[in-house]
């Protein structure tokens, strides 16, 4: 069965199995880095708010050899669990609501062309700044709203107010985390393994072992760079100037200045992880950026 047909059959499925003031639709949604996919959605009468489903993760386990009546069951045990467990029942989006969680992330500025357009955002060297609510932050995971620029207009904020609001709470919610490479490998070194990641070569950089730089999710933890005075904490911590090598936007990692690898080494470990080891949805950039103790500050230098 192709594609398109699949997401036919699933839907009149899953229709079949409401009555009439259920609506099943399905939509495109954009996500990080432009990527888009094909979402289903169920909508009752006097409900807001819906899991979404997406159809090309679907349609991967239909071609791995999972029955389609088996995902029709899947899809509708989902939506009624979340709809019998009231996840979201108290959800408001009146601004006053969520001002506590308000949270920021950090992204591609190239690839997210698209998705800016309809969102408030800050430019951070060739990355941006977004902002979400947080709904929930949990053992489960993270769910949270983008805000939109329509959100923001209806709260009559500006992209200064968020910014600040986000710092304020990513920091609380979300707080830093900063450890050697040798400390997460001998903790994940199985799981690292089966992802395809390499331990790196500290030959040369032995005294000087890169650090990741993630939050206590270790999700969206690049943006963790933002923080307040991060960057001098790092360098009290690595003893001087250093450079930032993104891993993904879930973190990077920090390494000496001091290490002896050159810019173009560095830019090729970069590309490396990027091309090799991460989804697509979880790149964040190509380029080497430089943090220069004495003036405080940050630039891309590869």
């Amino acid at each position: 069965m192709e594609y398109y047909e699949f997401v036919d059959e699933m839907a009149e499925k899953i229709k079949m199995c409401f009555g009439k003031e259920v609506a099943v639709e399905v939509h495109k949604v954009i996500k990080n880095n432009s990527l888009e996919y094909d979402s289903l959605t169920i909508m009752e009468t006097g409900k807001s708010i819906t899991p979404n489903f997406y159809l090309q993760n679907m349609y991967q386990k239909y071609i791995d050899g999972t029955g389609i009546d088996s995902l029709v069951s899947e899809v509708v045990r989902i939506y009624e669990d979340s709809q019998r467990q009231n996840t979201y029942e108290n959800l408001s989006m009146e601004y006053e609501d969520c001002i506590e969680k308000i949270v920021m992330r950090l992204i591609s500025l190239n690839k997210n062309k698209k998705l800016l357009e309809d969102m408030p955002y800050i430019r951070f060297l060739d990355m941006a700044v977004v902002f979400y609510c947080l709904v929930s932050n949990d053992e489960d995971g993270i769910a949270s709203i983008r805000i939109t620029n329509e959100v923001a207009k209806e709260w009559q904020t500006d992209t200064r107010e968020l910014y600040t609001l986000a710092l304020k709470n990513s920091e609380r919610i979300f707080e830093e985390k900063i450890m050697p490479m040798s400390e997460v490998i001998g903790m994940f070194d199985v799981q690292l393994q089966e992802m395809g990641l390499k331990k790196p070569e500290l030959k040369r950089e032995c005294l000087y072992e890169p650090y990741v730089v993630t939050n206590n999710m270790g999700i969206n933890g690049a943006s963790v760079i933002l923080y307040q005075d991060i960057f001098k904490r790092l360098a009290e911590k690595i003893g001087g100037d250093f450079y930032i090598l993104p891993s993904s936007i879930h973190e990077v990692l920090a390494m000496s200045a001091k290490a002896g690898l050159t810019k173009e080494e560095l830019k090729n470990m970069v590309k490396e992880v990027n091309d090799n080891c991460l989804l697509p949805d979880e790149y964040l950039s190509d380029s080497v950026y430089r943090y220069n103790k004495t003036f405080n500050s940050l630039e891309i230098v590869a």
